[in-house]
């Protein structure tokens, strides 16, 4: 069921031409604070396009919500806004709150670095947040779309874990979940084989799919 408009809770960013605070204060390159109005991957072109290159989430991206669907609805859309801002290279700061003795920060980690991370109590890393800026690259975790199929590229594990989905049901539920989806909407048996490779997570009642699509060859294609 969709909800309206008017119910959701504002998603406020700020803009910015450059990821360098010096430059930032520079006239023209602060863009100031503007609100999410449409699906994050179409905001995140639309922001690149016009020459942002480094967005700033007031508020976190709290994956720790209860099981209310304005709340999973609002956590999701922060969250498919960062993959979306990771995907086009654009820089984001970012806090991430995970729920107790959840999701493991390593699900995330192809994403831009937050600049917080509340990582559950029985993470086996001293510094998490540490060890994600560290091992963080472009193309970790990716898929990109052909006639037919979707190819997921995910190297979070240290090795390349090759995924290629050509079903046509698994493919409707990739569709449905990649901007967000109810979970109760889903076909869960195919949701928890795609949860199972760390491609889709739930968030309160919500589930989403995690890896980015990939908009440029990060090496020369004989090592990709």
């Amino acid at each position: 069921m969709a909800v309206a408009a008017s119910t959701r809770e504002p998603v406020l960013v700020r803009l910015a031409r450059d990821h360098d605070p010096a430059v930032r204060a520079i006239p023209g390159i602060d863009l100031g604070v503007t609100e999410l109005r449409e699906p994050a991957g179409e905001a995140a072109a639309r922001w690149f396009h016009a020459g942002v290159r480094h967005v700033s989430l007031p508020d976190p991206v709290n994956l720790a919500v209860d099981d209310t669907d304005a709340a999973s609805r609002d956590a999701v859309r922060r969250l498919v806004l960062v993959r979306d801002l990771t995907s086009f290279g654009i820089a984001v700061d970012w806090r991430l709150l995970l729920p107790y003795g959840g999701s493991n920060w390593r699900v995330y980690c192809h994403l831009h670095p937050p600049t917080e991370l509340s990582a559950a109590a029985d993470d086996d890393t001293d510094d998490p947040l540490d060890a994600w800026r560290r091992s963080h690259y472009i193309d970790k975790c990716t898929f990109r779309a052909g006639p037919g199929f979707v190819q997921v590229r995910d190297r979070r594990a240290g090795r390349l874990n090759l995924h290629t989905v050509d079903d046509p049901a698994y493919l409707r539920v990739l569709a449905q979940v990649v901007e967000g989806a109810p979970a109760s909407d889903v076909d869960l048996d195919i949701a928890r084989d795609f949860a199972a490779e760390g491609l889709v997570a739930q968030v309160g009642t919500m589930l989403v799919w995690l890896p980015y699509r990939l908009r440029r060859w990060p090496l020369p294609s004989m090592i990709v």
